[in-house]
């Protein structure tokens, strides 16, 4: 049974290159056969579709037809007849199918072809007689440990041009002898590349049923009578055109089949694969030998004699199969399946993965404990349930272990596993076949715990301060899994190279750090933990920042495990590591001073994951401790859930980062907390709150009015025949753009593809388009193109490479209305971008057309949508203007001189002070609200029944500051500003773009830096 070893070894592809003459048939005596189609296969007929989909092809081949027609019958062999159709769409295509492959194992399998020919214009080219029909032996698996003998059939085609259709038939006869004639087949008949035509037939002519499945579709198999040569068979038919293209979002689990899949099997239970599996593991000897003085059995009382305990026998037996017996397959003909005899595995030091598994048995089987072989599928074990059962559903052979009230899966082909049974990793397949007498069903594999955990502490030692040499020093400790990946890297690599490795990560975060001492390696065989330790100095851990100075942390462990997809939406589950069990600690030494590190907590524990980071300071030992932990619970997430599972791992990802920053003299620490903004509010409705709800209520009335009177105009517009796309003056098209905020540009490019989707009816959505218009700019170039060049001969509306940059200017554009710099050049730019695409239509149509005038023609609800949204739009730049408060905290060059004569005469500002960094909370006016810092004071402003409140302290009366970060919950943080008198007043700005982190770091910055200036002056 072929099966990946876990371990690649050249030598031992080496060795089995020196083999291969010795135990398979040189090509060269073997043939082709070349034979006119079987009478019995059923001709199909072919069509070339009248439209290519090129977007979804692939290495430029699209399928115009695969048939698959298989013969089965008690007398004669098996025959499988295929026959296929490939278009060579571009260059990429033609290199791909420059040549036509077909394997199949000469032990067992003769090929025939039956017919070659390329598809040129209204002519049929024969390829067969010509044909050079070479056989190579297939290699590809050796440096995989695996060899089954395999012939590649290999035609090189003569002449081959783009647009030529490429049409084949072969048939490959007889099966492997393993299977004792048993059938099993399936289909996949939904492909990610498209697949014009596919036809799916088997010709059934046994006395037993055959058992048909299908899934993914609504499709059905259609059964019938069929005769040859007067012998009854059923036949069993399905085909299908155009299937849809279904692409494989990325991580998704290998098990997840989402393609329509059609199944055939002779078998109709679990049990009957177990009767047929049976006899080839008892034939080679899972009971053990009987032969007191074998090998096998030598083995078994060398254990024996040195280890009582059971758990310790099976380590050590499954030990003994791991590291004694190499990896290597000779899988030609029935050994495929059939599993070598105990003791020649032994003897020859060498096997495949049931020849493992029959020696680790037989192992057992001597020392009186139960095992048993288990058939799995290492890539599908999820989907194994679903399917129906049958013969070749698996590809590896793990063992069951039962002793003591526990089971244990135990997979011989690992390598580098050490310590107590009970502390080895298990490789969890979901769900396998246990041959086993009685066996009916699929076993599940359940693990309780997997065994794989790493343990990492960082130490750093920063209190050199930003001009002295740190150090760091790492220990890590590696369980299960982690413990076998780090053996077998050692020994692939080498210390020095992944020495080298570990020294490079740390470089990617410290350009100045080096390794003190090579690395240290301490692996308990007897715990089967495995330790390092790693000593670093790092010259310049402190980096500049202004004029501060600061070190990043970060748990990169936790980080890399917290995988997430781009998007939340998505059609297929997303694929984490599972199992995954990460416990992070960083310890900080700082300089003795006056440290600021506020305790924090953040849990997060939900379906998919837990996680929890700590940090603490100790103040006598002046070491910050930060913890981080966290375990994977699941290996995938369902689809409807990704959005759940993203919105978690945001809850806690900024969590994962931690800046300690210093001033010289003190020192403060950039958290993340997380406190309730506070807030006041008037209970009371004033006047001028009733007016606001009264514009409101206005104000969706008149979009009211303008949405019901366009729906009432578009149902009663006329259609106007000789109307080519959406013909609109340019006036409107750029007046209203800029009314609406871009609003219309949207609704001019839905318009457009709305027609072309009727005119060409195709299966586009131009809604969507009108929506994300900022892609589709070129493509409606494209179009409009391609359809001048069909009228007029020519491109008259720009050339192409204007067309690119127009379509990459159109989407910055838009891109900018998010911009706080850009917005206005970005408005007046996007509609400016589409009049040459509109001068072409209005061309098309002409000033004087029906479409035109009644398009272009100004109607009350375009003065309501102007009305209605001009306002918005000149408070939108009036705001990036800063003309308005923003939303975001500004610098002090940002506020108007004329808010700064409003603070200097209510005594917010002393004159002459600069404005360091600024917030308002207000709607219209910077005078409702304000919050900010100079270089020596710090001020508070708001206003409350129409009075102005002010509370403004010089930085030497502040005794401290306090911080209660906002989230995206309550986007609000505060700032609590307590003064040497124990009164204390608030200022409150916003979260957005987090810089509400760098307003507390500048202000803390400013408060220290005034209050040394005073220190000094007294001094």
């Amino acid at each position: 049974m072929a099966k990946a070893c876990r371990v690649f070894c050249h030598l031992q592809a080496l060795l089995l290159l020196v083999l291969i003459p010795q135990v398979t048939f040189a090509a060269a005596e073997h043939s082709v056969d070349i034979q006119p189609t079987p009478v019995w296969v059923q001709s199909v007929k072919t069509s070339k579709p009248d439209t290519i989909p090129v977007d979804d092809i692939d290495s430029g081949n699209y399928y115009l037809l695969v048939d698959n027609q298989v013969k089965v019958d008690e007398t004669s062999p098996q025959v499988r007849f295929t026959r296929l159709q490939q278009l060579v769409v571009n260059q990429r295509g033609l290199e791909h199918n420059s040549q036509i492959e077909v394997d199949f194992d000469p032990l067992y399998e003769s090929l025939t072809f039956h017919s070659i020919a390329i598809l040129r214009d209204d002519r049929t080219i024969d390829m067969l007689p010509s044909s050079d029909i070479s056989l190579l032996k297939q290699e590809g698996r050796i440096e995989q440990g695996l060899y089954d003998g395999r012939l590649t059939a290999n035609i090189i085609l003569a002449d081959l041009r783009i647009g030529d259709i490429i049409d084949y038939s072969f048939s490959v006869s007889g099966a492997n002898p393993i299977y004792q004639d048993i059938f099993a087949y399936r289909r996949s008949l939904q492909w990610s590349v498209p697949l014009h035509s596919q036809h799916v037939r088997v010709l059934w002519g046994k006395d037993k049923p055959l058992h048909v499945k299908i899934r993914n579709t609504e499709d059905k198999v259609k059964e019938s009578a069929f005769l040859i040569d007067s012998t009854p068979y059923v036949e069993y038919t399905i085909s299908r055109s155009d299937s849809p293209v279904l692409l494989i979002e990325s991580n998704t689990p290998s098990w997840y089949n989402p393609f329509a899949t059609v199944y055939f099997s002779e078998i109709d239970s679990w049990g009957k694969v177990v009767d047929w599996a049976q006899p080839l593991y008892n034939k080679a000897g899972i009971a053990g030998t009987s032969v007191e003085d074998s090998s096998v059995q030598s083995v078994i009382d060398e254990i024996k004699l040195k280890i009582s305990e059971p758990n310790e026998r099976v380590m050590s037996a499954l030990n003994y199969v791991q590291d004694q017996i190499r990896y290597l397959g000779l899988e030609m003909g029935v050994n495929s399946h059939q599993p070598s005899l105990a003791e020649d595995t032994l003897v020859r030091r060498y096997g495949d993965c049931k020849d493992k598994v029959v020696l680790f048995i037989a192992l057992l089987k001597g020392m009186d404990i139960d095992a048993y072989p288990v058939l799995v599928d290492t890539a599908d074990g999820l989907d194994l349930p679903l399917q129906p059962a049958s013969i070749n559903a698996f590809n590896h052979v793990i063992a069951k272990v039962e002793m003591s009230d526990m089971t244990y899966w135990l997979d011989p082909t690992m390598n580098y596993q050490k310590g107590p049974l009970q502390s080895i990793y298990q490789a969890n397949y979901q769900y396998g076949l246990v041959i086993k007498p009685g066996v009916k069903e699929l076993a599940e594999m359940v693990i309780d715990d997997p065994q794989s955990m790493l343990t990492v502490t960082q130490y750093y030692d920063l209190s050199a301060g930003e001009g002295g040499k740190s150090t760091l020093s790492v220990k890590s400790l590696y369980l299960g899994d982690r413990a076998q990946n780090f053996r077998y890297q050692v020994e692939d690599i080498g210390f020095k190279a992944l020495q080298t490795l570990y020294e490079d990560y740390y470089r990617e975060i410290f350009s100045d750090i080096e390794l003190t001492d090579k690395i240290l390696i301490e692996d308990d065989k007897q715990t089967g933990v495995l330790s390092t330790q790693q000593d670093y100095v790092i010259d310049n851990a402190w980096q500049p920042d202004g004029d501060n100075f600061d070190v990043d942390f970060a748990s990169y462990f936790i980080r890399n495990a917290l995988d997430k997809p781009s998007k939340a939406s998505r059609t297929t589950p997303y694929l984490i590591s599972f199992p995954n069990k990460i416990d992070h600690r960083i310890e900080i030494k700082v300089s003795n001073g006056d440290w600021e590190f506020p305790s924090e907590t953040t849990v997060e524990n939900n379906a998919y994951f837990s996680y929890e980071f700590t940090s603490n300071f100790d103040d006598a030992a002046k070491t910050l401790t930060l913890t981080f932990n966290y375990q994977a619970k699941v290996g995938f997430i369902e689809a409807d859930k990704v959005a759940d599972y993203i919105d978690a791992v945001d809850k806690v990802e900024e969590s994962l980062y931690y800046t300690v920053m210093t001033y010289g003299e003190g020192s403060t620490a950039a958290v993340n907390d997380i406190g309730d903004a506070i807030s006041s509010a008037n209970d009371d409705v004033e006047i001028k709150d009733q007016l606001i709800i009264l514009g409101v209520l206005l104000y969706f009335l008149a979009l009211i009015y303008a949405i019901a009177t366009w729906r009432i105009d578009s149902s009663s517009r006329p259609v106007y025949e000789d109307e080519e796309y959406y013909p609109v003056s340019r006036r409107k098209l750029l007046f209203l753009s800029l009314s609406t905020g871009g609003i219309y540009t949207s609704y001019w490019m839905y318009r457009n593809w709305k027609y072309v989707k009727e005119s060409e009816q195709l299966g586009i959505m131009p809604i969507a388009r009108g929506f994300f218009s900022l892609f589709w700019y070129y493509p409606l170039f494209a179009h409009l193109v391609e359809d001048s060049k069909e009228r007029f001969a020519r491109n008259t509306i720009m050339p192409m490479s204007f067309g690119v940059v127009g379509a990459i200017l159109f989407f910055i554009a838009n891109y900018t209305y998010d911009s706080d710099n850009w917005y206005i050049v970005g408005m007046l730019a996007t509609p400016m971008l589409l009049f040459p695409l509109l001068n072409y239509i209005i061309k098309l149509n002409g000033k004087t057309s029906p479409a035109y005038i009644d398009n272009s023609a100004w109607k009350a609800r375009h003065s309501v949508m102007s009305i209605l949204f001009i306002p918005l739009v000149l408070f939108a730049v009036g705001t990036d203007l800063t003309i308005f408060p923003s939303s975001k905290i500004m610098t002090g060059e940002q506020v108007w001189q004329r808010n700064i004569d409003f603070m200097n005469h209510n005594e917010i500002l002393k004159d002459n002070e600069d404005i360091v960094m600024f917030y308002s909370d207000g709607l219209i006016s910077y005078e409702e609200d304000g919050n900010g810092f100079t270089e020596s004071s710090v001020f508070s402003y708001w206003k409350e029944d129409d009075e102005l409140n002010v509370m403004a302290a010089d930085f030497v009366d502040v005794k401290d500051l306090k911080v209660e970060y906002g989230d995206d919950s309550d986007p609000q943080t505060v700032i609590t500003v307590q003064l040497n008198d124990d009164s204390d007043f608030l200022l409150i700005i916003s979260t957005e773009d987090k810089l509400d982190l760098t307003f507390y770091q500048s202000l803390r910055k400013n408060w220290y830096q005034a209050n040394k200036r005073a220190g000094n002056e007294a001094g």
